[in-house]
C-alpha cells in the first residue's frame, strides 16, 4: 500500500480540478452564479476536513518515476 497527501495532490492539480468542478456545477445548476475560485477553495477546505493528512491507497494507484 502507498500513502498520499490528498490535499497536496488536489492543490497540485488545482487548475484541472477547478476547471472540472466549475463544469460540473454549471451543468447541475446552469442558472446559478458562483465564484469558481471560492468554490474550489471551499472544496479543498472541506476535503482537508474529511480526509486524513495521509490517505492509504493501493500500490497500483501510484506510479513513481521521472515523467
Amino acid at each position: 500500500m502507498a500513502r498520499i497527501k490528498i490535499d497536496e495532490i488536489v492543490n497540485h492539480l488545482g487548475y484541472e480540478f477547478k476547471s472540472t468542478l466549475k463544469k460540473v456545477v454549471k451543468q447541475q445548476f446552469p442558472d446559478k452564479e458562483f465564484d469558481d475560485r471560492e468554490l474550489f477553495k471551499k472544496f479543498v477546505d472541506t476535503l482537508s476536513g474529511e480526509c486524513k493528512k495521509w490517505e492509504v491507497v493501493p500500490d497500483n494507484f501510484v506510479e513513481k518515476g521521472d515523467f
